[in-house]
């Protein structure tokens, strides 16, 4: 024999039967409430067995960050709670579009379209975690939570930030090595006829080794050569970095932006494949140069050379 069972359903207050009432009359806290006296439970009768479902007499707050809960209906009420996304609520009343709540500390007052109930409600806390179901806070313990939180905010920028400076630091120190090391293993006397930063020099070391890596060390001077003529030159920039960085004229070195590539960038911190381009860098600075007032250089594999009226070949480059 089945014997249905009416469902023990939380106080619902203002709530005529809807069969009293003609269609066009139906307010929304009337809809929610009747969606919630269908929905907020699955009753299975068999025999003398009842089954209820998981969110019986109780709703889930989905809202976020949070959901304010009110000392009594209306927004204008002094608020008292908070509910975080997925706090568990048990429902004590609903009426005129409020749901009087009670959950860990906290007990008050929500807007109850804000809620979810029965299946709905089911559905996402099944698929939640048990550690995941919060609790409702009173709004001494969510400012406390929050403070806490943000606190935890900080310290972890702060920490990440000290991090992100001791590895700036130490590349910097590292790259600071690799240039003090290059520059005091040339050979070459070093008397320059421009004034440039140790940084500077390196970069031009750097380009060359870019460039001319595997050029003969003639090749490597003329390259050198050809940036210290840009950079005395009224029609580049007048700077070794500037000339360098400058776009599109040293293929992938420059970043567009006046910087270096992150592939060049990545060349410069690995260091100088072979010491010659220092060596080469030390004694174009220092006043040999083997090209003249050339400015520009190709591949040979590509240079237009019918093109040029005047031009020198060194390695696998021609020099215009």
């Amino acid at each position: 024999m089945v014997v249905m069972m009416m469902p023990v359903l939380p106080k619902v207050t203002d709530a005529k039967p809807t069969y009293e009432q003609h269609e066009s009359t139906i307010t929304d806290t009337e809809i929610r409430v009747a969606s919630y006296a269908a929905n907020v439970e699955e009753t299975v009768v068999t025999g003398y067995e009842e089954t209820k479902g998981q969110m019986h007499d109780k709703a889930l707050a989905i809202t976020e960050p949070y959901l304010d809960v009110y000392q009594s209906m209306g927004a204008e009420s002094e608020v008292v709670g908070r509910l975080y996304k997925n706090t568990e609520v048990d429902v004590l009343e609903i009426s005129e579009g409020w749901t009087k709540i009670s959950s860990g500390n906290c007990e008050g007052y929500t807007k109850t379209a804000a809620l979810l109930f029965g299946q709905e409600a089911d559905a996402i806390e099944v698929s939640l975690d048990d550690e995941d179901i919060l609790t409702g806070y009173t709004i001494e313990e969510a400012e406390a939570k929050e403070a806490e939180e943000e606190a935890a905010r900080i310290a972890e920028e702060e920490r990440l930030a000290a991090e992100a400076e001791a590895a700036r630091a130490a590349e910097e120190a590292r790259v600071q090595s690799i240039i003090s090391k290059t520059i005091s293993g040339t050979d070459i006397t070093y008397n320059p006829t421009m004034s440039v930063s140790d940084e500077e020099l390196y970069l031009l070391a750097c380009v060359i080794d870019w460039e001319a890596g595997s050029e003969p060390y003639e090749g490597k001077l003329a390259v050198a050569n050809v940036v210290l003529n840009r950079v005395r030159s009224s029609k580049f920039p007048s700077s070794i970095s500037g000339v360098i960085y400058q776009n599109s004229q040293f293929s992938g070195v420059s970043d567009g932006a006046g910087g270096p590539s992150a592939k060049f960038q990545s060349r410069m911190n690995r260091g100088l494949s072979t010491q010659t381009c220092m060596d080469a860098a030390v004694e174009a600075l220092s006043g040999h140069n083997n090209i003249g007032g050339y400015t520009s250089f190709r591949m040979i594999s590509v240079a237009n050379m019918s093109a040029m009226s005047d031009y020198v070949i060194i390695g696998n480059h021609v020099f215009h």
